[in-house]
């Protein structure tokens, strides 16, 4: 929704609501007060409509773009290299771009096409987002308990965090880890890129490789601790800055608990973390005089 968008209240509005109260002081009558509830309905009812008239007349334009512009108009303010993200399904289109272009953490603008015409557009529309996202930078789709898993931690992060992890000149890439067959032992992914898609990966890119025996899970709740975790390790840039070692471990874990996801980290940790008798890794809270390991 453009930031022009205004509440606007007109007088007869607020005189009839007056009247109403008016009414009740003068008269417990039932048919008064149902007239008075009709009246205050009706009045409610006009000052929504109003506000949903004035937002129409303030978004028929945007920094240029007006609805109704076809494609080709469009891409002429907004250049398709500079898009956030984008996604086709039949003939709809969605092009999301950062706003300003050049600042990918402060809030995006998501323009919808029909036809080849613009007919929408909204500011920070996050399921639209996460939608375009994953369908460029996941190897799971949808129905995978594991699609769902990346794209509700998606949904519920900080936004702030949300827009830096899937920011297209730095992604994060979700691709399989295979843990049996032939393939535990190797295997490859490929990232196309075709010279028709726009730019991305211009300050590298994070691999979250996620195993496909997480979806023994019986709830998606699990596998979004797991996922949430990695994720904590890009926003923290712990291997940027070379913390690899117990402490980015408990870090991460204390920035998903921060993000609500403390729930899905103890479901995590009974279904997929150390068990008895596993060899020595990082513990959650440290033991007194024993060095981190990394």
């Amino acid at each position: 929704m453009n930031n022009s968008f205004k509440y606007v209240s007109k007088g007869p509005i607020a005189s009839k609501s007056k009247s109403c109260v008016i009414a009740r002081r003068r008269s417990r009558r039932s048919n008064l007060l149902k007239g008075c509830f009709v009246a205050s309905l009706l009045a409610t009812t006009l000052f929504y409509s109003s506000i949903a008239l004035s937002s129409q007349k303030s978004n028929d334009s945007i920094h240029g773009v007006s609805i109704g512009m076809s494609e080709s108009d469009f891409f002429k303010i907004y250049h398709f290299k500079e898009v956030r993200g984008l996604r086709h399904e039949g003939i709809k289109e969605w092009f999301s771009y950062n706003d300003p272009i050049r600042d990918p953490f402060h809030r995006v603008i998501t323009f919808y096409f029909q036809n080849e015409k613009l007919v929408q557009w909204k500011v920070d529309d996050r399921p639209e987002l996460v939608n375009e996202y994953l369908s460029e930078f996941s190897f799971y789709q949808a129905p995978s308990i594991i699609y769902q898993a990346i794209k509700e931690v998606l949904l519920r992060m900080p936004y702030k965090d949300f827009l830096n992890v899937t920011n297209r000149q730095r992604p994060v890439l979700f691709t399989e880890f295979y843990s049996e067959g032939t393939a535990r032992f190797a295997s490859s992914s490929e990232f196309i890129v075709t010279k028709d898609d726009p730019p991305c990966c211009k300050e590298g890119f994070t691999i979250v490789k996620l195993g496909m025996s997480l979806e023994l899970a019986k709830t998606p709740g699990p596998i979004e601790g797991v996922i949430a975790h990695e994720i904590a390790h890009r926003v923290l840039d712990s291997i940027r800055k070379g913390n690899v070692n117990c402490d980015a471990e408990r870090a991460a874990n204390a920035l998903i608990k921060k993000w609500g996801f403390k729930k899905e980290f103890k479901e995590a940790s009974k279904l997929f973390g150390q068990k008895k008798g596993d060899p020595a890794a990082c513990q959650e809270t440290p033991k007194k005089g024993v060095a981190n390991e990394k």
